[in-house]
């Protein structure tokens, strides 16, 4: 898994009229595959996490600092998961019992 932060650095070659509305400095998490999804309307649960990353700013957490913070300790959860076999979004009956 790759954390990526966003930068509009270069953005006039985008072919974009305007700035993205994304904060400089955002995290985003990427598969190593930089994948989001795995077929139409079939998100990978990054695209989730990205989300939810992306409406820290409105949900209380206003610093950059805490956006990697944050980022950081969810790209720790899922890899840590998926070491066990597990997804970040499956039921507790699909966890290993090494797990519960």
């Amino acid at each position: 898994m790759i954390l990526n932060f966003f930068s509009s650095r270069g953005r006039q070659s985008w072919d974009v009229e305007h700035r993205p509305l994304i904060p400089e400095g955002m995290p985003m998490l990427v598969d190593d595959d930089l994948r989001f999804e795995d077929g139409p309307a079939a998100p990978r649960p990054t695209a989730a996490v990205n989300q939810w990353l992306r409406e820290l700013p409105a949900s209380g957490a206003p610093a950059p600092s805490s956006w990697e913070n944050y980022a950081r300790v969810v790209k720790e959860w899922i890899e840590f998961l998926a070491e066990h076999g597990v997804g970040l979004f499956d039921s507790r009956a699909a966890a290993e019992p090494s797990l519960l």
